[in-house]
Order: C-alpha cells, then structure tokens, then sequence
C-alpha cells in the first residue's frame, strides 16, 4: 500500500506549525510500532487513545498560537502602513508649510522693497518742494515769501503725514500677511491631529473611572 499525501505536501507540511509536526511524526511512530509482529494490541490502544487525547490538545494549541502570532503580525502591518500614511502626510504638509513660508518671505521682502521705494520717493519729493520753497537770500531785496500761497512749515508738515500714512499702511499690510501665515499653520497642524485621532485605537477607548 502506498501512502498518498497529495499534491504539494512540502509546501503544506512547512506551513504546518513545528508542534503539529512532531504530534504527526510521533503518530506515525507508534503506528509503526503497532505493526511490529510482537506488539501487543491491546496496550498499544489503550497507550494510543492517551497519546490522541494529548496530541489533540497540542495541536490546538499550536494552531491556537498560529492564528495569535498571524492576527499580531496583521496589526504590525496595518500600524506599519498607518505610520507610513502618517509620515508621508507629515512630510507633505512640512513641505507645504516650508513653501508657504518661502513664498511669505518672498512676499515681505517685495514689500521691504517697496515701502523702501516709497520712502525714497517721499524723501525726493520732500527735497524736491524743501529746495522749491527755500528763502531767498538776505542781499534780495523782495521778499518772495509774501507773495507764496503755502506757507513752508504746512508743506512740510503735509509731506510728513503723507510719509508716516504710507508707513503705517506698509506694516499694517505685513502684520495682515503674518497672520494670514500663522493662521494656515495653526490649520495644518489641527488637520493632522484629528487625522491622527480618526486613524487610531485611541478614539475607541473608553476613559478609566
């Protein structure tokens, strides 16, 4: 009588836990010893029937192991790609919040140069109508100042304010972007920690009393 274990036995076999193997190669042992010519049959139940029962139990219980060791390494897994997804989402949004501050620095340095240019240019205007309205000198006997509709002192004083109004616009604009900034960060790291809370056994678990 040949033995048919059927197809692919190795592969089978290898995947069996070690404990079942040995539980099949000590079955298959006493088997063998039953067919010795001066075995006695009787015993040889008996003894078999103990060593069904304990083979039984321990091939429950490596099967038992098997299916704890497969469910722990399915959550290893799944954690595993769970940090993965979480660190992918951390790098991009790292990456967006690096670009964003980028093109903020860009932005209040356009604006740097700009509020300089407008101060130059008030600075030249205010040269320019200083120079206009200069008193003439002592040795001329007509006194253009008399016959001048705007006093110096009110032109002065009007070029000023038009230079502390631009300023204060400029850094009231900068101070808007600033926040503008701070607010998308404060978004971006609120986003990630509800995705956090959504994705983990944290939300699941009920609070100790």
């Amino acid at each position: 009588m040949a033995l048919n274990v059927g197809p692919d036995f190795k592969q089978r076999w290898l995947n069996v836990p070690e404990a079942v193997r040995q539980t099949f190669i000590d079955d298959l042992s006493r088997i063998c010893d039953v067919l010795k010519p001066n075995s006695n049959t009787s015993e040889w139940l008996a003894y078999d029937q103990k060593q069904q029962q304990m083979s039984f139990e321990l091939i429950e219980d490596a099967y038992a192991s098997r299916k704890a060791e497969l469910i722990e390494a399915a959550r290893l897994r799944k954690q595993l790609a769970l940090e993965q997804k979480l660190e992918q989402k951390r790098a991009a949004e790292q990456a967006a919040a690096e670009q964003l501050r980028q093109d903020e620095i860009r932005q209040y340095a356009a604006q740097t140069q700009t509020l300089a240019l407008i101060r130059q240019s008030i600075d030249h205007e205010v040269q320019t109508y200083t120079s206009r309205y200069m008193k003439n000198p002592e040795t001329v006997a007509i006194n253009f100042s008399k016959h001048s509709a705007i006093p110096d002192h009110e032109i002065l004083s009007e070029l000023e304010s038009v230079r502390v109004r631009l300023e204060l616009e400029a850094d009231s604009a900068i101070e808007q972007a600033i926040s503008a900034f701070r607010a998308k960060l404060q978004a971006a790291a609120a986003e990630e920690i509800d995705y956090i809370l959504k994705n983990s056994k944290f939300s699941d678990e009920k609070p100790l009393t």
